[in-house]
């Protein structure tokens, strides 16, 4: 699901992309949100989204969510899928669509995730965290355009873990 709002919201955005993160994003409300499939359907579509969803990357980046999860794995050893969660859980202000849909999964699911992972970090940690997100350029260009660095900061990134 992320991976297809990534690259649907991106500046990489191409025909490919635009394609296959479509699907994927059609097939995540089917499975997640609609309430029309078998069991087995849903097994199958969510196969079919999870495929889709990584070939819409194939063709254009993912983001925001990404960069900064990263971050998370690498001072707390945070797992990808689990990481990418926590982080687009707070990202209303760049996928605002997205972290709807996103919330609404939760709440249907009754998923609760983890809270408070940074309150603890001392200064050292934090500007890790920050360092590995910012170093990945690529990212942040597909999410924000060339201008990246005009349109996020070192204080954002720390506001924007400190939530989490």
């Amino acid at each position: 699901f992320i991976h297809c709002i990534e690259s649907l919201n991106g500046t990489f955005l191409n025909a490919f992309s635009k394609s296959y993160g479509e699907k994927a994003l059609e097939l995540c409300k089917d499975i997640f949100l609609n309430d029309v499939l078998s069991e087995e359907e849903s097994q199958d579509n969510l196969m079919m989204a999870s495929w889709h969803g990584g070939m819409s990357i194939a063709y254009s980046q993912v983001g925001i969510a990404h960069a900064l999860s990263y971050g998370l794995s690498f001072v707390l050893g945070t797992k990808h899928g689990i990481g990418n969660c926590i982080v687009f859980d707070h990202l209303e202000e760049f996928y605002p669509e997205g972290v709807k849909l996103f919330k609404q999964m939760k709440s249907k699911y009754n998923i609760v995730l983890p809270q408070g992972l940074c309150a603890d970090l001392n200064d050292k940690q934090l500007n890790t965290m920050i360092d590995v997100a910012l170093s990945l350029e690529p990212l942040w260009q597909n999410a924000l355009g060339k201008n990246y660095k005009s349109k996020i900061s070192r204080a954002k990134l720390l506001k924007l873990y400190q939530q989490m």
